[in-house]
């Protein structure tokens, strides 16, 4: 579990003392492991069938990388839903979570040892997508799962350094988009960010919309950008 609990960047001297309070709910023992300087050692462990009851657990505010914080919210957002029609339909339709929960950086990947994606991520044949798809559409609450904040655009589109009012220049300009289309629901997460569905993200990018922010990067990085324009 250190390797988990460190990738995610929370502390493991208070995640340990946690795990050992609550050893009986989450199955955790002490497995023998030979360390990378050859010594045996105990490692805390837990059953991966645990691991999502776990991560259900985790305070997000102590997450200090955003990336990871707001994924970890969005987890635990579909978790709720998920157990909520478990007990009450008798079934959990999962909700695509690609590129939110499981997109992660590749260190952040590494870090973990893909075991949060190997628990969230199954392949699903193309008649169960396309029930998603439907169910995504008519139910909001799966719809603000199905949505990401600004500051996720930008990371997807590798931007790093992101100049001061950036991610809302970002906000601003999708919620123009948006508005008077009724199939773009804008929600809100539990911080009160704006969540954007996806589809309209990706129509958005498709006719340009990202062009100026592109070249607001470009003009902050101090590259010059050249255009062909006619005699």
């Amino acid at each position: 579990m250190r390797p988990v609990v460190e990738g995610m960047g929370l502390s493991w001297p208070r995640q340990q003392q946690k795990l050992a309070e609550q050893s009986k709910k989450f199955n955790c023992s002490h497995m023998a492991t030979v360390g990378a300087d050859g010594k045996h050692r105990e490692m805390t462990s837990m059953p991966v069938r645990k691991l999502p009851l776990w991560l259900a657990s985790v305070n997000p505010n102590k997450i200090k990388d955003e990336e990871k914080r707001q994924r970890i919210v969005l987890y635990q957002e579909e978790s709720a839903i998920a157990l909520h029609d478990y007990w009450t339909q008798g079934v959990a339709v999962k909700g695509d979570l690609d590129g939110i929960v499981t997109g992660l950086s590749p260190e952040a990947a590494k870090s973990i040892g893909g075991i949060v994606k190997g628990i969230v991520m199954k392949a699903l044949g193309e008649g169960i997508e396309q029930m998603i798809d439907q169910r995504l559409t008519h139910d909001p609450r799966m719809g603000a799962v199905t949505a990401i904040p600004a500051i996720e655009v930008a990371i997807d589109r590798g931007v790093k350094r992101r100049p001061r009012g950036f991610v809302l220049r970002i906000s601003n300009a999708l919620t123009r988009f948006c508005e008077g289309k009724s199939d773009y629901v804008i929600h809100r997460d539990v911080y009160g960010r704006k969540l954007f569905p996806r589809q309209a993200i990706n129509e958005w990018l498709a006719k340009g919309g990202w062009g100026p922010l592109k070249d607001l990067l470009d003009r902050k990085s101090g590259q010059s950008v050249m255009r062909l324009v006619k005699d």
